[in-house]
């Protein structure tokens, strides 16, 4: 499968790179370098170092018996095994492939460690029926040093080892773009870093060398864990080394691991250079001149790009075009540019905040052409959809004073992409029942940042309703987008609707479950743990839930 390098100066609108400050006040001239924000910080992101695609899983079912299948960790319990369940056939884990890639966060080399997985979703889940097949990612970013140490450089074979990752960020795609994956992993990593808070879960790698009957291979393990040391720390203590690979576990050929684990990377990653001949060359040409400095041969790939699916319809070709634009003084084409990028609205979650960002830019190249009430109206829209930016907040309070915000500056039933199915979006909508159902169905397809807003605006429809349902929804979306407080808040509305006969009994495992990860998230462990016994004596019982609530209430 080809790979595309978004060299993240690739990234530098959607991070907030390029995006130019407002003039002050009382300053007649401001230098240009002033304008532009540092992009000293901003990921660049190689192309595949190294792939592992072949192992056999081995799990020591209850009865007694070792199971093992291709690419994937059987459950412990046999009779889920032997379930004719499209769900339970994937087993307790599963991998396509493992794949190694470069980045490089401030001047040091990291590693992003990419685990693609089959997963999917059923229609009506609560049948277990009608299953729809799907592909997932999972990503944890490390330091090199630290991925590279899974191996120890003196390792002993029939020994066990383990290496935290202690990563830096992570997240889990479920019907993820290949195309964009680079850029959607580098704006996270921004994010982390610009907003220096940290992530949630992390990754350990158990490994050991055997040499046994003539063969030499290795046994591995990924443990995805909570990032507090409470989880993690046991893993860690010697005392249980032995223990690591009691149950199941991963064996591939030792060769292949290594070349997994000591791959031959680690190279400063080159910008895009030749004659392109594909709208992909083109796209990448155009961000690698725009990087330079060469405005104008950027505007001219940048256009090439724009004639071909995907980058005729992807906001970000005509948002980078913008600034360049901007840069050579071509203010009238570049505003025409940005009202493009924004009408583009994308369908990936994982670019609302960079969608976002380009509003604000907007409202800068507003602000710098006399525009100041079209300025404020464009950095009020952005903080009202949930921009989370120092400078859009600074732009607001320095300059907006006596503006009065009567109304968003994106017209939200004008054109968007394609891939959105609802082009005017939850907020043009008025039918309370098809907002709630297009809420669930993106929810189950793993798209939280958008159920969220259709959840919004079912409340909104119907604020007198004791909707069970919408505020269990709403919850959940929140704890997904890791907004814990706010989860609580939603699922005490739950639970409170509940008490008044208006719940679904058999949705009350979920319910306490979530509340229950809402409060462990937020330190109150005490009632995170009467949480999850209330969950178990609701019904709650697939193994990794249970496994986990065990752990956390021992």
């Amino acid at each position: 499968m080809k790979q595309y390098i978004f060299l993240l100066f690739g990234l530098l609108i959607a991070a907030g790179g390029f995006a130019q400050y407002p003039v002050q006040p009382g300053r007649i001239e401001q230098n240009s370098a002033d304008l532009t924000r540092s992009m000293a910080d901003l990921p660049m992101i190689s192309e595949t170092r190294s792939l592992l695609e072949l192992a056999t899983g081995w799990t020591l079912q209850d009865n007694g018996e070792w199971l093992s299948k291709e690419n994937s960790i059987p459950w412990k319990d046999q009779s889920l095994n032997k379930s004719s369940k499209p769900s339970y056939k994937l087993g307790k884990e599963n991998f396509i492939n493992l794949e190694v890639r470069d980045v490089l966060v401030n001047n040091e080399m990291f590693v992003v460690f990419i685990m693609r997985f089959k997963t999917g979703w059923y229609e009506f889940p609560m049948l277990m029926e009608d299953w729809h097949k799907q592909i997932g990612v999972t990503y944890f970013v490390c330091k090199l040093s630290k991925f590279q140490n899974v191996i120890p450089e003196k390792m002993e074979f029939n020994k066990f080892y383990i290496q935290n990752l202690d990563a830096l960020c992570d997240n889990t795609i479920i019907g993820f773009d290949e195309r964009y994956l680079n850029s959607t992993i580098a704006y996270n990593i921004h994010e982390i870093l610009t907003l220096k808070t940290i992530t949630p879960h992390n990754l350990l790698i158990a490994f050991s060398g055997v040499q046994a009957g003539g063969q030499t291979t290795a046994r591995f393990r990924l443990i995805q864990v909570m990032n507090k040391e409470k989880f993690y720390g046991p893993y860690l203590d010697a005392k249980n080394r032995d223990k690591l690979f009691k149950g199941s576990y991963y064996e591939c050929d030792f060769g292949s691991f290594r070349s997994l684990i000591n791959y031959s990377g680690g190279s400063y990653i080159q910008a895009f250079t030749g004659v392109p001949k594909s709208s992909d060359e083109y796209y990448k040409r155009g961000l690698s001149d725009y990087a330079s400095g060469n405005y104008i041969q950027a505007i001219s790939n940048l256009t090439e790009a724009s004639k071909y699916p995907p980058y005729s319809t992807f906001f970000l070709t005509y948002a980078y075009r913008a600034n360049a634009r901007q840069k050579v003084g071509d203010n009238a084409a570049a505003m025409m540019d940005f009202d493009k990028a924004i009408s583009l609205k994308p369908a990936e979650q994982n670019y609302y905040s960079a969608w976002l960002t380009v509003i604000y830019n907007r409202g800068v190249a507003r602000f710098n052409n006399k525009d100041r009430d079209g300025a404020c109206a464009d950095w009020n829209t952005a903080l009202q959809f949930g921009l989370k930016d120092v400078a859009n907040d600074q732009a607001i309070k320095d300059h907006c004073r006596g503006y009065r915000f009567t109304g968003p500056s994106v017209v939200m039933t004008q054109s968007v992409s394609t891939n959105f199915t609802e082009a005017g979006g939850p907020e043009s909508m008025t039918d309370y029942y098809k907002v709630y159902w297009e809420g669930v169905w993106k929810y189950e397809h793993g798209n939280f940042q958008e159920a969220l807003r259709y959840f919004n605006r079912a409340i909104e429809l119907r604020p007198q309703d004791k909707a069970f349902m919408v505020y269990y929804y709403r919850g959940s979306c929140k704890l997904k987008l890791s907004d814990f407080g706010g989860a609580l808040t939603d699922l005490d509305m739950s639970l409170a609707f509940n008490a008044s006969n208006q719940g679904d009994a058999s949705m009350m495992k979920s319910v306490y479950y979530n509340h229950g990860m809402a409060n462990y998230m937020l330190g109150n462990y005490a009632m995170a743990c009467s949480d999850f016994q209330k969950a178990k004596s609701a019904g709650m019982n697939t193994p990794e839930s249970v496994d986990f609530m065990n752990q956390v209430c021992k």
